[in-house]
């Protein structure tokens, strides 16, 4: 019988991702590790599911699984339909790039972290940043950010976990594996959209992400990553706001 906890492991860059192949790798040595990812890459798709065509399932590999869907789909089909425990830990990730400030309302492995919580279960977004913190950058330290990332996920087994939380890491390349803890940082999206035509003369629009502009003090996770350092926030599910929500009551008594 196999006494080791149990991890569910998915992604948005897709099952054949250096990333989620490097951390299952290093997580497989602890834990029993049941990846269920995305059958081609599904970034910035946060929780969106698929509601109008069926889904495809297939086994890449012993304990690897292929959803023709998003990361949310992935985490759904894994706990209703290929798990029969629940896991102790859901983990996304790692993701090819930063998922920093209001990167967590678009990005698919924070979504995928957040759809286990709904199941509520702990839950880590793991992201590494390039070499140079280029965000067009393609070489990463997989071995180094997969190391920080299971030293992270021991402690926070351990950890008597909030019921309104995930776990939202961000390790640079390079760091030296010192983690702290912060809140988000703020980011301003003025995504580029580009018109061209298609070869029939026929319009169409490509939607870039842009140049964002990072707003971060001391203590924010954006503060953190240009530091060196590996940032660990906490995102919950709660997004109101009270103080304001008390205001507008004001105007509709």
């Amino acid at each position: 019988m196999d006494d080791k906890k149990k991890i569910l492991l998915t992604n948005d860059d897709g099952y054949f991702s250096p990333g989620i192949k490097a951390l299952k790798e290093r997580l497989s040595r602890d834990y029993h590790v049941v990846t269920v990812a995305p059958d081609k890459e599904m970034s910035a798709v946060s929780m969106s599911l698929t509601l109008n065509h069926p889904l495809r399932m297939h086994a890449v590999d012993r304990d690897v699984y292929a959803v023709s869907g998003t990361t949310a789909d992935c985490v759904n089909v894994a706990l209703q339909k290929i798990l029969a425990d629940p896991p102790d830990f859901v983990v996304s990730g790692m993701n090819l790039g930063e998922n920093l400030a209001e990167d967590v309302f678009f990005s698919g492995t924070v979504g995928g972290a957040f759809t286990g919580h709904l199941y509520d279960l702990p839950a880590l977004a793991v992201s590494m940043l390039p070499v140079g913190g280029d965000p067009h950058g393609q070489e990463f330290r997989f071995d180094s950010a997969a190391e920080v990332a299971a030293r992270v996920l021991a402690r926070l087994l351990d950890y008597d976990h909030h019921a309104a939380a995930i776990y939202n890491l961000n390790i640079p390349a390079g760091a030296d594996g010192r983690v702290v803890v912060t809140r988000l940082g703020r980011k301003h999206y003025r995504p580029d959209v580009i018109e061209r035509l298609d070869p029939r003369g026929r319009k169409y629009f490509w939607i870039g992400t842009g140049s964002p502009t990072s707003i971060g003090g001391e203590g924010t996770d954006i503060w953190a990553v240009a530091q060196g350092l590996v940032s660990l926030s906490v995102v919950s599910y709660e997004v109101s706001d009270p103080q304001e929500t008390d205001r507008l009551r004001t105007l509709f008594p």
